[in-house]
């Protein structure tokens, strides 16, 4: 099929400069980009002089995890527990058949009580049924006395959070917070993640999303998933590239992945106190994170993966989790010269005295989620509190990263942040820390071409080039010259995925799906 995209300003990222050209796509591919006064077209599409850019791609998503999402209690906005509470008692009450709560996005940060809600707490309003709360960034799980019964948690387990009294608050860290959520997606049924997804792809496509990298599998979600999601995607317009967290290297070669990783937990979370860093916690003074697999470990899964000609991606976010990273890729990459190169580090949060230059030297990608800068910076929030103010200000340093020429590939880590570029893009423009900010160019790239880089498609993806897939998003303005402080509110007027509109917001693309 020929199609013309006329009348549009094309943001192509291979420049700041708008080009006000037309674009001729055959058979999904871009073939021409001029002035084209050829009306010989299966189909014109009038872009109307709005702004036509890449379209978007997302790094880093745990889209089967975003998909239960739809069906789970969304306690973001609750302002204290016995809001929290009625908000899970109102879903018992709407669906009186079902057979278990889930609870999403909850943090102690936005509650009246600065704290999280109990075991004994839960149990007032539903104790026949189990109740599972995710914290916002999921390292922490809260349950009450039925689902902790269905666990049979070990008794050696570590981080079964206990009151004064040696007796279970239901709140559950690392590992008991791992075997808590894997018991929680093993009892989901299937239908959940098939109605789920078809919500959740409704919301990606109106986000100007055209590609993603799934995260999938692993410590902390499921290895069904994977199953699930290869079986499924094929339903879906989009591409979707899985990740299957696991040190198995043999796992990923049995699925005939080309990478590994993503969210291999070398360490864990601020919320969590599970980050590991080098300077205490500030708000527990004795408290430095974890890391999670010792040097041989770490060694191990790295040179597997290298020998295996895989592209490997791990996460690290304290200063400590991330040094003990690039030591260990500087010992195997000196063993093992010959890789492929555009290895991972999935979040690189808060990185130490050198830590980016040594990222630079070894080639690395970095995948970062500029949201974090959005929505855990407020002046009581999570980063202060955990981190106090003076560290909290060195989180995703955007700024000396790109000066440092390294290449940034955007991701929204959904479902712990929302699946929305504009926002990213917004937070990185907009970093709390006017020195770690970057320009809108710079921050769109981490969502176009810097994306395709780091999956081993920037010769298909990332640009308006011709040769390249017709893979777009049309906005209403420009975020170059948008006001910094309205680029989150761009309306995203279409995406179009190799030439076919798979999203319009405009009633006159309605007769061009």
């Amino acid at each position: 099929m020929r199609i013309l995209f006329k009348n549009a300003k094309i943001i192509s990222m291979l420049q700041e400069k708008v080009l006000e050209k037309d674009i001729v796509v055959e058979n999904g591919i871009i073939k021409n980009i001029g002035i084209i006064d050829d009306d010989d077209f299966d189909r014109i599409i009038d872009v109307k002089n709005r702004y036509l850019l890449p379209g978007f791609i997302d790094s880093h998503v745990h889209l089967i995890p975003t998909c239960i999402d739809q069906f789970s209690v969304n306690l973001e906005h609750a302002k204290n527990i016995e809001e929290v509470l009625q908000m899970i008692s109102e879903k018992r009450k709407e669906e009186p058949k079902i057979k278990f709560i889930i609870g999403s996005r909850l943090t102690e940060f936005k509650l009246e009580e600065r704290r999280l809600p109990t075991r004994e707490e839960i149990d007032r309003v539903i104790s026949d049924i189990p109740v599972f709360l995710s914290s916002i960034e999921f390292h922490t799980i809260i349950v009450n006395s039925l689902a902790m019964h269905k666990l049979k948690l070990p008794l050696s387990i570590e981080k079964v959070i206990r009151d004064d009294r040696g007796i279970s608050t239901g709140e559950l860290v690392n590992e008991a917070s791992a075997i808590a959520r894997k018991k929680m997606y093993e009892i989901l049924p299937v239908s959940y993640m098939v109605e789920g997804l078809k919500k959740t792809y409704n919301d990606i496509i109106e986000q100007g999303i055209t590609s993603l990298i799934a995260i999938e599998g692993g410590y902390l979600f499921h290895k069904r998933h994977v199953d699930f999601l290869l079986k499924n995607r094929i339903n879906y317009l989009i591409d979707i590239s899985i990740l299957y967290s696991t040190v198995s290297v043999e796992k990923a070669k049995i699925y005939d992945f080309n990478k590994v990783g993503g969210d291999v937990f070398l360490d864990g979370s601020f919320r969590s106190r599970n980050a590991a860093v080098s300077e205490a916690y500030s708000d527990k003074k004795n408290e430095y994170g974890k890391l999670f697999f010792s040097d041989d470990d770490l060694d191990d899964f790295i040179e597997q993966a290298l020998l295996e000609n895989l592209q490997i991606s791990i996460h690290a976010v304290g200063d400590v989790g991330i040094d003990k990273l690039l030591d260990a890729y500087e010992r195997c990459f000196e063993k093992y010269p010959n890789h492929k190169g555009r290895h991972k580090i999935e979040h690189f949060e808060l990185p130490g005295k050198n830590a980016i230059l040594r990222a630079k030297k070894l080639g690395l990608v970095l995948t970062m989620h500029p949201t974090y800068e959005y929505f855990f910076r407020e002046s009581d929030g999570m980063n202060e509190k955990r981190l106090g103010h003076e560290r909290a200000l060195k989180t995703n340093p955007l700024r000396e990263i790109f000066d440092n020429e390294i290449i940034v590939a955007g991701g929204s880590d959904s479902h712990v942040m929302p699946i929305n570029p504009l926002l990213g893009i917004h937070a990185a423009v907009n970093h709390p820390n006017p020195k770690s900010r970057i320009t809108p160019f710079e921050a769109l790239k981490m969502f176009t071409i810097n994306g395709a880089y780091g999956n081993f498609e920037d010769n298909i993806k990332g640009t308006i080039e011709e040769g390249k897939l017709a893979d777009f998003v049309i906005l209403a303005d420009n975020p170059m010259t948008t006001n910094r402080k309205l680029i989150k509110d761009i309306v995203v007027i279409a995406t179009i995925k190799e030439g076919k509109i798979i999203y319009s917001k405009d009633q006159d693309y309605e007769n061009l799906y």
